[in-house]
C-alpha cells in the first residue's frame, strides 16, 4: 500500500470515528452531519488515493459553507455549534486528497477541532469509553501515518505494539485526571441557554426553559423517601410529587421566586414546625424525608402543614411557602413532614397570580378557543391542561431561539417541548383569563429502594401547576351577566373588588372563595411516576451508581469540591502531622528496631544457596556421564558437556550422533530456558548411548 493511501485510509478512519457523538448530542444538524459522513465513507472505501478538489471549486465552496453555517442558525444556540457545523463542513471537503502530505497536516487538525466540538457537547458517561477508544484509534493511526511518511524514505516501523499503545492510555488516563482535578472551574462558553440554564445538578431554583432536559439526563439520587406505617404497593404518586420552589413572577421567558420579606424559623432538634395556621386536619400523612445531595431547598409535599427536622439548621420560608436552608449543609439533611393528601397548600393569590405576560394578544386568543365551551374556572383549567397533553409532543431536548419568547415558541411554532415548557404554556393561558396561577418545580416520582422506601433522582425533576379555582357557585354567571357576589371578596360598591370579562363568562379576582389545585399538562409520557425495576437489578442500579458518580464527580464538579479537597488534603496533612508527633518516640523506636535488624542480617554470614534440581535433560546427561566413569573414562572436575562429548565420542565408537544430540538439548534447555524434548526420546538416546558404551567385541576404554 503506498503511503499516500495510508494516510488516506487512517485519515478517513479518524473522520468516521470523530463523528460518533455529533448524532447524540444534536451539536451538528443531519444537513451538515450527513455530507460529512458520507465523504470521509468514499474516502476510506476507495482502494487509490482520491484526488483533491480544484483550487478554484474550494473557493467557491467557501462563500456557501458560510452561508449555510448563518442559515443553519449561525450565533443563536451558542458559539459551539456554528464552529462544529463549519468544522464539518470544511473537512468534508478536505478529505479528498488529504493522503498527500501538504494536505494531510491541516486535515488532521481540522478533524480535532471536530473531535473536541464533539466531546465538549457530551455528557453521558460512556464518554469516558469512547475516550479511551478514541485515544487507542488515534495512537495507531499516528503511528501508521509516520510509518507511511518513513516509508517515502525506504525505512518502515509497522504498527506499533500492543504494550506501548495500553501503557499510553494508561498513562495519559492518569495524567488527566489530576489535571482534571486541578484546573479551575470555569462556565462553559458553549451552553446553548442563558444565565447558565444547562445545568445538569438536578433541581434548580431560578427555573430557566432549556434546563429540565438536560438535568433529566442525570441520574444522582436527589433524596430518600418513605411512608412510615404504609406499604410501598399503598403510596398514591401525589404524596411522591415534593415541591421545591413556587414561581409566580414571569420575566423576559423566564420565572423567579419572591425572596422578599421571607420568614425565619427557629429550629430545634425534632421539635415539629407548624407550616399551617389553625389546627392539624385528619388524615394526615407522614413522610421521612433525606436530602442526598447538596441543596438550598427543603423539598415537601402539597399538603405539607408541619415540618420536624432531625437535626438543627437554619430555616426559612418566603412569601410563597418554599422552605430554605443555608448554602453549603453537608448532606444527608433528614427531616420528616406531615402532609394532607386531599389538599394544595399555599399562600393566597394577590395580582401577580393573575399578570399575563406582555403583548399576550395570541396567547388570550388561544385561551379563548379552548374554553369557550366551559362554564366555569375548573372546566376551563381541565379544558386547558387536556388541550396541551393532547395537541403537543413531549421532547426531552429542545433549543427555543434566545431571542424569541420560549411558550409563544412552543405554542405557535415548535409544538413540543419539556415539562417545563407545558407548565409554563398552562400558567399564562390560565392567567389570560383571570385564573390565578403559579409554576412549581421540584420532583415528582421515585423507584422503590427494596427496603419500604423510594430512592427520588434527579431524572424525577419536573414542572407543574396550581392554579386557585373558584367554587362553581361563585363561578357561574347571575341572570344579569354578573358573577356572584360571593366571589368578588367585596360587592359592587366595595373596595378593591374588580371583573373581568372573559370567553362569555365572568372572572372577578382576587377570589376569596376556592381552593389551589394542582395540574399537570405534561403529557404522560413525560410524567415522572412510581417506576419499578424489572430484571437484572443489580446491573441497572450499579450503572445508576455510576451515572451519579460520574454526574457528581465530572458533570458539576465546582471550584466548591475544589476547595473542598484541598481543605481535606491539608486536615490529613496536619492530622498526620498531629499524629506523627504523637507516636514519635514510638515511631522511632521501631525505626531503630527495623535498623538493626538489618544490619545484622547484613553481617550475618549467608547460608550456602540451595543447589537447583537439574532438569530431565540433565539428569540424562549426568547419568551418561556416570556411565562413561564405569566404563574406565576418566572425567575431571570443571570438564564441560561439549568436551565430554568429544572425548567419549573418540573413546566409544557409535556414541557421536545421541550424544551430540542429547548435549545439544542439554544447553538449549539449560541456557535458553526451552523446554525439555519428549521423554521418550531421551530414554531412546540414553539407551544408544548406554548399548554402544557396553558393545561387546568394541576397543576397550581408553583414559582421556
Amino acid at each position: 500500500m503506498t503511503a499516500v493511501r495510508e494516510r488516506q485510509r487512517w485519515l478517513a478512519a479518524l473522520a468516521l470515528a470523530v463523528a460518533v457523538p455529533l448524532p447524540f448530542t444534536g451539536l451538528v444538524s443531519l444537513p451538515f452531519l450527513l455530507p460529512f459522513v458520507a465523504t470521509a465513507v468514499w474516502v476510506a472505501a476507495s482502494r487509490r488515493p482520491i484526488a483533491p478538489l480544484p483550487a478554484w471549486v474550494e473557493n467557491v465552496l467557501a462563500p456557501l459553507i458560510l452561508v449555510a453555517v448563518v442559515a443553519g442558525g449561525g450565533v443563536r444556540y451558542g458559539i459551539l455549534r456554528p464552529v462544529a457545523q463549519l468544522a464539518v463542513l470544511v473537512a468534508a471537503v478536505r478529505l479528498p486528497g488529504c493522503g498527500q502530505r501538504s494536505r494531510a497536516a491541516s486535515t488532521g487538525g481540522i478533524l480535532a477541532l471536530v473531535g473536541v466540538a464533539g466531546i465538549a457537547s457530551s455528557t453521558h458517561p460512556s464518554l469516558a469509553l469512547y475516550l479511551v477508544a478514541l485515544l487507542v484509534l488515534v495512537l495507531i493511526a499516528v503511528a501508521r501515518l509516520e510509518d507511511a511518511s518513513l516509508s517515502e524514505g525506504g525505512r518502515s516501523t509497522g504498527f506499533p505494539p500492543l504494550r506501548l499503545v495500553v501503557g499510553s492510555v494508561v498513562v495519559a488516563v492518569m495524567v488527566a485526571a489530576p489535571i482534571f482535578a486541578l484546573l479551575p472551574r470555569l462556565r462553559s462558553p458553549f451552553a446553548g441557554a442563558p444565565f447558565g440554564a444547562r445545568s445538569v445538578g438536578g433541581f434548580r431554583d431560578a427555573v430557566m426553559l432549556h434546563g429540565i432536559g438536560d438535568v433529566k439526563q442525570s441520574r444522582r439520587l436527589a433524596m430518600r423517601v418513605s411512608f412510615p406505617g404504609v406499604p410501598p404497593t399503598r403510596v398514591s404518586p401525589d404524596w411522591l410529587r415534593l415541591v421545591g420552589a413556587t414561581m409566580k413572577h414571569y420575566r423576559a421567558g423566564g420565572w423567579v421566586e419572591g425572596r422578599l420579606k421571607g420568614e425565619r424559623f427557629t429550629v430545634r432538634r425534632e421539635q415539629p414546625i407548624a407550616l399551617v395556621e389553625g389546627r392539624r386536619p385528619e388524615g394526615t400523612r407522614r413522610a421521612e424525608i433525606s436530602l442526598e445531595k447538596e441543596s438550598t431547598a427543603i423539598f415537601i409535599p402539597l399538603g405539607a402543614v408541619s415540618l420536624t427536622m432531625h437535626t438543627p439548621v437554619a430555616l426559612s420560608r418566603d412569601l410563597s411557602g418554599a422552605l430554605r436552608i443555608p448554602r453549603g449543609i453537608e448532606p444527608p439533611v433528614p427531616y420528616a413532614v406531615e402532609f394532607d393528601p386531599a389538599d394544595v397548600r399555599q399562600p393566597p393569590p394577590d395580582e401577580a397570580d393573575v399578570e399575563p405576560p406582555p403583548d399576550s394578544g395570541e396567547l388570550r386568543a388561544l385561551a379563548d378557543q379552548v374554553t369557550r365551551r366551559t362554564t366555569n374556572d375548573l372546566a376551563a383549567a381541565l379544558a386547558i391542561e387536556q388541550y396541551l397533553q393532547r395537541s403537543y409532543r413531549y421532547v426531552l431536548r429542545t433549543t427555543a431561539p434566545l431571542r424569541e419568547d420560549p411558550v409563544r415558541w412552543f405554542l405557535f411554532r415548535s409544538r413540543e417541548g419539556h415539562c417545563e415548557f407545558f407548565a409554563y404554556s398552562m400558567v399564562l393561558l390560565l392567567r389570560t383569563l383571570g385564573i390565578p396561577a403559579r409554576l412549581q418545580a421540584g420532583y415528582a416520582g421515585g423507584e422503590p429502594d427494596g427496603k419500604g422506601g423510594f430512592l427520588v433522582r434527579d431524572t424525577e425533576a419536573h414542572a407543574w401547576v396550581v392554579a386557585y379555582i373558584r367554587d362553581d357557585r361563585a363561578s357561574m354567571p347571575d341572570e344579569d351577566g354578573q358573577a356572584g357576589a360571593d366571589s368578588l371578596g367585596a360587592g359592587a360598591g366595595g373596595s378593591g373588588g374588580h371583573l373581568r370579562r372573559v370567553g362569555g363568562w365572568n372572572v372577578a379576582g382576587p377570589p376569596r372563595n376556592g381552593r389551589w389545585r394542582m395540574f399537570d399538562p405534561t403529557p404522560s409520557e413525560g410524567r415522572p411516576g412510581i417506576s419499578e425495576i424489572g430484571g437484572g437489578r443489580t446491573l441497572v442500579m450499579t450503572w445508576q451508581r455510576l451515572e451519579g458518580l460520574w454526574d457528581r464527580w465530572v458533570l458539576t464538579f465546582t471550584l466548591a469540591d475544589q476547595v473542598e479537597l484541598v481543605r481535606q488534603a491539608l486536615e490529613g496533612v496536619a492530622a498526620g502531622g498531629r499524629l506523627a508527633i504523637r507516636w514519635a518516640p514510638e515511631v522511632a523506636l521501631l525505626a531503630a528496631l527495623a535498623f538493626l535488624l538489618l544490619s545484622w542480617r547484613t553481617v550475618r554470614p549467608r547460608a550456602p544457596r540451595a543447589r537447583r534440581k537439574p532438569g530431565p535433560v540433565t539428569r540424562d546427561l549426568l547419568r551418561v556421564i556416570a556411565a562413561a566413569t564405569r566404563r574406565g573414562m576418566v572425567v575431571p572436575p570443571g570438564m564441560t558437556a561439549r568436551e565430554f562429548a568429544s572425548i567419549a565420542s573418540a573413546t566409544f565408537p557409535g556414541v557421536n550422533a545421541p550424544l551430540g544430540w542429547l548435549v545439544r538439548e542439554h544447553e538449549r534447555c539449560r541456557y535458553a530456558q526451552g523446554s525439555p524434548p519428549g521423554a521418550q526420546a531421551l530414554r531412546r538416546a540414553v539407551r544408544a548411548i548406554e548399548g554402544s558404551m557396553a558393545r561387546p567385541g568394541g576397543p576397550g576404554p581408553r583414559n582421556a
